[in-house]
């Protein structure tokens, strides 16, 4: 939020949001793509890995919200009207595939759609790079990855060789992935050691004597005319209930590092990881 009012582009976007943006990329579309075919495409290409229903109306509200931020630009009208992606808008898309922001124990599409991009365009960019290129490239990308160089924000380079590096390694995206899972789940360690301490407290605790007052005159009120509630809420805090939910939690976030640790050691013997250097390296020269 702070650098939005400088850098209106720069924004949290969605999985839907980013196959828009990598379906209008101007070496893939030329001069644009138009919104009903991202819609289909969309359904086509990114439906396993998107949570949300994909239709027409979505797409024409993310197209508005890219296109105004400045991610998209806009050529023509009417339904013919169409759409390809902006500088700042494949800077968006390079520091947002490197951020996963739903918890992937509850709802792994986000991760998993980063994940398969990442490790896609990673087995593409290696080939480009190993491949000879017998061909000039052409001087609107030359021109287009010229001015992605220049983006800044408060006089600091956006796009950095190693913020590129990064969005191209999957190991990094697992990485960083794990990382904020063990953080998660040490607060839930902590959770269920208070938990315990709470649960054996309360068993000692003679009810009776409490002074309720502090919980408001209303539910005071409620407690008092119904002794048999406090009764079941006394036996839910004393009891191992919220111990269990929180036991649960842990050992869900311990298999999905497990699952971390696969994937890493797959990655590890199956994908190389990119020197993107050599492929922003040929672009700047203009070719091969």
């Amino acid at each position: 939020s702070l650098v939005q009012p400088i850098a209106p582009w720069c924004i949290p976007l969605e999985s839907h949001e980013l196959g828009i943006l990598l379906m209008a990329q101007p070496w893939v579309v030329g001069s644009g793509v138009r919104r009903a075919d991202l819609e289909k495409q969309l359904s086509e290409m990114f439906r396993d890995f998107i949570s949300k229903p994909i239709y027409f109306q979505m797409v024409k509200r993310s197209v508005e919200k890219l296109e105004q931020c400045g991610s998209l630009k806009g050529l023509g009208k009417g339904r013919n009207r169409k759409f390809v992606l902006t500088p700042e808008g494949f800077a968006a898309l390079i520091i947002n595939i490197q951020v996963v922001r739903a918890d992937p124990t509850i709802d792994g599409s986000e991760f998993e759609f980063k994940r398969e991009l990442v490790a896609m365009w990673n087995i593409m960019m290696d080939r480009i790079v190993e491949t000879p290129l017998e061909f000039s490239i052409p001087q609107a990308i030359v021109d287009f990855f010229k001015v992605i160089d220049e983006i800044r924000i408060w006089n600091q380079p956006v796009i950095t060789v190693d913020v590129m590096k990064d969005a191209f390694n999957v190991q990094k995206l697992i990485t960083g992935q794990r990382e904020s899972l063990n953080m998660e789940l040490q607060k839930l360690e902590s959770s269920l050691e208070n938990a315990k301490i709470q649960a054996d407290y309360l068993k000692n605790v003679d009810f009776s004597q409490l002074d309720l007052t502090s919980l408001g005159k209303d539910l005071l009120s409620i407690l008092k005319g119904n002794p048999d509630l406090l009764r079941i809420i006394i036996k839910l805090s004393t009891t191992a209930m919220p111990q269990i939910s929180i036991q649960g939690k842990i050992v869900r976030y311990h298999q999905y590092i497990k699952y971390m640790d696969a994937l890493s050691e797959m990655y590890q013997k199956e994908l190389k990881i990119v020197d993107i250097n050599i492929l922003r390296q040929r672009i700047a020269a203009g070719g091969g």
